[in-house]
């Protein structure tokens, strides 16, 4: 049997993780924890554990410093490091020093926990069957990106981490294909991890050997695969990989599924873009297509240009929906469209605007110097160029017009929606519950909440429900997981990492200093 020691400054990080699997059932004993590396590094030299679950960022000695030390022992443990959103510097170093895996605090769950438990014991397996240094694990790739893409919306993130991102080797590009599930599953196969890996592995067996492939969940019925190549893998390579796909599922699942595939990069830093290409894919397939199998860049002709068009309604759908609409219009115009494709589509979105608001005419006297009745007006732009920069003029009008304009409406909107969640601060609120109260939708209410607010929808709820627990918890004795409760949060381990990052200090430290 294994045993299992844990290094952590926070109590219940170290209770979250003690509570969270059954042990014995991995063949596994707790023997002791630590608050500190300086703790960790004295209890790792007493009780010579073979699997060490430790903290970066520690009072005293970090988890650093600490792996250093122990790892000149005799016989080291294996590393597990607990890491925070922007330790993945530290994680380097970590992975360096022979740490098997990484875990993120604030996105721990069973599974990913069962695995990496999995792989630790592995290690230590190989370490008694022959002693010899083994070399770190290239997991940190796949974890990082998938990080990535679970931060996709968050812009700042990417800011701060570009400098530290990988890069990939000389040539190699990447897609993502994003892979959905043709019928809605039922409730045993939402709850069933199982079923879902075995869907996502069947896809992954279709893939060829010389492509590196890791998966990202999004939905029960949906999972992103990120697939990079030595060069540019080739259309007809894709096409036949994913009708081996579509015909491994039918066989052994009896379901059908649509995949939309990205145009390829060859910067990490460029998959929040292939994100949306390949989910626009999926998206063009319920819109009609025929064909289950559709390349982004195949969307970028008039039609798919039209039918966006189509559904833009209101003047909410077009705030919501303009800023995509100009990305895939430019693209078209400098990749792929004629003169005369250009003129059309444009002058399509002209007479859109109108018709959302008969009194456009100022908007284009002011922009453009000029009114458009007819295509003959716009035609004027006469090449290529002078469209794609009429196309970015038009995107700066919008943006100044619904800055001066809709400004009033958001804030409105905005105040409507604090007031909603302060009178709903001890349930559980979301933003599509938000939204619907609202008549707008969620990704509307999610856009302009950060527009007016600079915060993101989901921070504004944490801070509310976090300044209400921060007196529940210095009245009356209460406890954190009756507050916890209170405030609609079901897991007090996620209340607690929520306090947290909210306050820079558990609910346990919050309550000792007042």
């Amino acid at each position: 049997m294994n045993t299992i020691m844990i290094i952590d400054d926070e109590p219940l990080i170290r209770r979250g993780l003690e509570s969270m699997i059954h042990w014995e059932d991995m063949d596994c004993r707790l023997v002791g924890q630590a608050a500190s590396g300086e703790e960790g590094l004295m209890k790792i030299r007493e009780w010579k554990p073979d699997i060490v679950f430790t903290d970066i960022k520690m009072p005293k000695m970090d988890g650093i410093a600490m792996m250093k030390a122990a790892a000149k022992e005799a016989d080291p443990p294996v590393f597990v490091v607990l890491s925070g959103y922007n330790d993945f510097e530290l994680v380097r170093a970590a992975m360096r020093l022979g740490a098997v895996d990484y875990l993120m605090k604030l996105n721990l769950e069973e599974e990913e926990l069962i695995r990496v438990v999995k792989e630790a014991t592995e290690r230590v397996a190989e370490k008694r069957k022959e002693p010899v240094s083994v070399p770190p694990s290239y997991d940190f790739k796949e974890h990082f990106l998938k990080e990535l893409l679970r931060m996709r919306q968050d812009k700042e993130f990417y800011r701060k981490i570009e400098p530290q991102s990988f890069n990939l080797k000389a040539g190699a590009s990447y897609r993502l294909l994003a892979i959905k599930l043709s019928e809605l599953p039922d409730a045993q196969w939402i709850q069933s991890t199982l079923s879902q890996n075995f869907l996502i592995n069947i896809c992954k067996e279709q893939i060829s050997e010389d492509v590196e492939v890791y998966e990202y969940h999004l939905e029960a019925d949906t999972f992103v695969l990120y697939i990079e190549s030595p060069g540019v893998l080739s259309k007809t390579a894709l096409v036949s990989q994913c009708e081996a796909m579509e015909l491994a599922i039918k066989k052994y699942l009896n379901q059908e599924i649509r995949i939309g595939i990205s145009a390829p990069h060859h910067n990490a830093m460029h998959l929040p873009e292939a994100f949306e290409e390949a989910l626009q894919s999926i998206a063009f397939h319920i819109g009609g297509v025929n064909t289950r199998i559709h390349f982004y860049i195949d969307l970028l002709n008039t039609h798919y240009l039209e039918k966006q068009l189509e559904h833009i309604k209101s003047e909410t759908d077009l705030f919501d929906a303009i800023e995509n609409f100009l990305l895939q219009l430019q693209k078209f115009i400098t990749q792929r469209a004629t003169r005369e494709e250009a003129v059309h589509i444009c002058y399509l979105l002209i007479c859109q605007i109108y018709e959302l608001d008969s009194n456009s005419k100022p908007f284009f006297v002011r922009w453009f110097g000029k009114e458009y009745t007819s295509v003959r007006d716009f035609s004027s732009e006469v090449d290529l160029t002078m469209v794609s920069a009429w196309v970015l003029r038009l995107e700066q009008g919008i943006n100044s017009f619904s800055q001066e304009y809709m400004g009033e409406i958001y804030r409105y909107r905005v105040k409507k929606a604090k007031q909603y969640i302060l009178e709903n601060v001890y349930q559980k609120v979301s933003l599509n519950q938000v939204a619907a109260e609202l008549e707008i939708t969620p990704g509307y209410l999610s856009r302009i909440f950060k527009k007016v607010t600079q915060q993101s929808f989901s921070d504004y709820i944490a801070e509310v429900k976090i300044e209400e627990a921060k007196e529940l918890l210095l009245q009356d004795n209460n406890r954190v997981y009756e507050v916890s409760s209170k405030l609609g949060y079901e897991d007090p381990y996620y209340f607690s990492k929520v306090f947290k990052r909210v306050t820079q200090m558990t609910p346990s430290e919050y309550i000792a200093r007042n």
